[in-house]
């Protein structure tokens, strides 16, 4: 039997749902807990984890895409820092560039530059040590003891992976479920290690996908259109280069990015608008093999052992759908026990 790590998410607006949302995955039996960071659409990500930390028991627990801008590198060790302390060791980092919690307030994406100082500078501070930031000594005075917060780089670019594979303690990728977009990857991430004389297995690995339950395949994928547009927004927004996508495809990509309206930011629903850009481009099929598994509990199971064989062991599945609670007991029952 093939293992896989398990981790989910949710985005939180009560922390009253949040707990029982918490006990619930953590009873289950996932690896991961996770949140992001957009703070315009729903709440902080450093307040979710820090109740998450205090919450759990078992579980470990991330961020898994936080972007430099919104917050200065020391404030983001001090807040990790915090966190590791509570979760006992549990709690990673995500950086990307930023996306919606940029968006929404009209500031400008990190450079890949920007990515690799708050990475470093986290890495460093957490564990104890004095990051130089252009000449300005950066410490956690306050730091009892080190409390190493591993930083993972939500990579979905040639730069990005290779920087990962450079320093990141971890990386996340998003549409890698298929053989040929993985391969691309995973050259850029080894090409990466190769450079700082690591080996890509320093890396924990972890893909996003899309896990929905429904009467049929096409059904599950029309019911998350609009969370098929937000992924290609942001994996192709700076460049459609090293990514693996088929050039008879890059126009309507370009067409989709140019319509996205990122204020509806992963909230599934006919009543999003992101939701018709997928089929007026035609990208439905596409889009959705690259990270959407869907169907049958039983097909479900298919589809994961089938991504398994390419290589991939830790998959966090997202929870798009209204009854979370439904989804999570489905996915305890149906699923879980054929990667146990």
């Amino acid at each position: 039997m093939t293992r896989l790590q398990f981790g989910t998410g949710t985005t939180v607006r009560r922390f009253d749902d949040y707990r029982r949302w918490l006990e619930l995955a953590e009873g289950i039996g996932f690896d991961l807990l996770t949140c992001g960071d957009s703070q315009s659409l729903w709440a902080e990500c450093f307040s979710l984890m820090t109740f998450a930390a205090t919450t759990t028991r078992r579980a470990n627990l991330a961020i898994t895409v936080s972007n430099p801008a919104t917050r200065h590198p020391a404030v983001i060790a001090s807040a990790c820092a915090s966190i590791q302390q509570l979760a006992g060791g549990r709690f990673r980092y995500g950086l990307a560039s930023g996306d919606s919690a940029l968006r929404n307030i009209g500031v400008a994406p990190a450079s890949v530059g920007e990515i690799e100082r708050t990475m470093r500078a986290v890495q460093t501070m957490t564990a104890g040590g004095t990051f130089d930031d252009g000449g300005q000594p950066l410490a956690l005075h306050w730091l009892p003891e080190p409390a190493p917060v591993p930083v993972w780089i939500a990579a979905e670019g040639p730069k990005t992976q290779r920087l990962a594979g450079r320093f990141a303690d971890g990386v996340v990728l998003s549409n890698c479920l298929t053989p040929d977009r993985l391969a691309v990857a995973m050259e850029h991430l080894a090409a990466g290690a190769a450079e700082a004389g690591r080996a890509v297995e320093d890396l924990e690995i972890w893909h996003m996908c899309n896990l929905i339950f429904a009467p049929s395949e096409r059904e599950g994928i029309d019911s998350i259109r609009s969370v098929l547009a937000g992924t290609a927004n942001h994996v192709f927004r700076f460049t459609l280069a090293g990514k693996g996508l088929p050039a008879e495809l890059e126009g309507r990509i370009r067409g989709l990015m140019s319509e996205y309206q990122s204020r509806f930011h992963a909230h599934p629903g006919a009543t999003n608008p992101n939701e018709a850009l997928i089929d007026k481009y035609d990208l439905r099929d596409y889009l959705a093999r690259q990270g959407t598994i869907a169907g049958p509990p039983e097909r479900c199971v298919e589809r994961l052992h089938e991504v398994a064989s390419y290589g991939v062991r830790n998959i966090v599945v997202s929870q798009f759908i209204a009854d979370q609670y439904t989804w999570m007991r489905t996915f305890a029952d149906q699923v879980l026990p054929a990667f146990r």
